[in-house]
């Protein structure tokens, strides 16, 4: 499975590159210590979410931010909710999949981590009135909701899916290692052992796990929904980075990135793709579609 080689199309987004190049994640090749740095001191608890913020005109559908294993809903999306914000976009971010950790989640087993976010879609589409939301996830996060949307009845509820190099077809243990050793508090329970035996979603991930056959006969996309896809060739947790792909289907909108594509000195890593201004860009563009 291969990516195509496309030229980012879409709105103009000059003033956003000003933005992100003044944030402090702005390196686009930003080392694994200072993501793990973000980690340690970020307040996880990340303030509010848009609950009591009317949507507009022009952004109709709120967008929710799903993070990925050993994550959570303030450190991962520190870049991306106040670039949606000041873009005018309503942000609602979840922590699911917690076990064992006080702070850090995507731990728990994957299939009720995604009947967790089909509740959370539902309040913010209570809440909000609106008739659909924008998914946009990180690792874990842009691979667990295509249960959702396919084994939950999650699809009509759904317009976009933006997956940040997604776990689309699983990882290999040594790339759950890699993730660990970068995150403060995953790296202690690698470190006691607990992860391999009792946390869920460990074997789950893994690309020769039963969870990922069954996903995969679900199906690579859902009718309905638009795909997109932003994958790095510098990635060291999903390995091959090709496997983040999404097969193309007949009628269904899947687009396939790689970043080095739109910047070809770009080196950044697994860990720090949700903080890069280039994906960002790409993010804002299969929003606004």
């Amino acid at each position: 499975m291969s990516f195509p080689h496309p030229k980012i199309p879409g709105i103009n987004t000059d003033d956003i590159t000003t933005d992100l190049t003044e944030a402090p994640h702005r390196a686009a090749g930003l080392g694994q210590a200072a993501v793990a740095g973000v980690v340690a001191t970020v307040d996880v608890q990340a303030g509010q979410d848009d609950w009591d913020l009317p949507l507009s005109e022009e952004h109709p559908r709120p967008v929710v931010l799903v993070h990925g294993t050993f994550g959570n809903r303030g450190y991962t999306w520190t870049e991306a909710t106040p670039l949606l914000r000041r873009t005018g976009y309503r942000v609602f971010r979840l922590d699911y999949g917690q076990h064992l950790h006080p702070v850090i989640f995507g731990l728990g087993d994957i299939k009720k981590s995604a009947a967790q976010l089909g509740e959370f879609v539902d309040r913010v589409l209570s809440r909000t009135g609106a008739r659909q939301v924008d998914l946009v996830g990180f690792s874990q996060g842009g691979m667990m909701p295509r249960y959702y949307l396919n084994a939950l009845g999650g699809a009509p509820k759904v317009h976009n899916f933006v997956g940040i190099a997604p776990s689309n077809h699983g990882v290999t243990a040594q790339g759950l290692m890699n993730l660990a050793r970068q995150i403060p508090g995953a790296r202690e329970l690698v470190e006691q052992g607990a992860v391999g035996t009792v946390v869920p979603a460990w074997p789950q991930l893994q690309h020769d796990h039963p969870f990922q056959r069954e996903l995969a006969d679900l199906g690579e996309t859902t009718e309905g929904v638009r795909h997109t896809v932003i994958a790095t060739s510098h990635d060291d947790v999903v390995t091959p980075y090709t496997s983040c792909a999404l097969a193309e289907t007949e009628g269904r909108y899947v687009r396939n990135v790689v970043l080095q594509d739109l910047a070809p000195e770009d080196h950044t890593a697994h860990a720090a793709m949700p903080y890069n201004p280039t994906v960002l860009k790409v993010v804002l563009e299969a929003l606004a579609e």
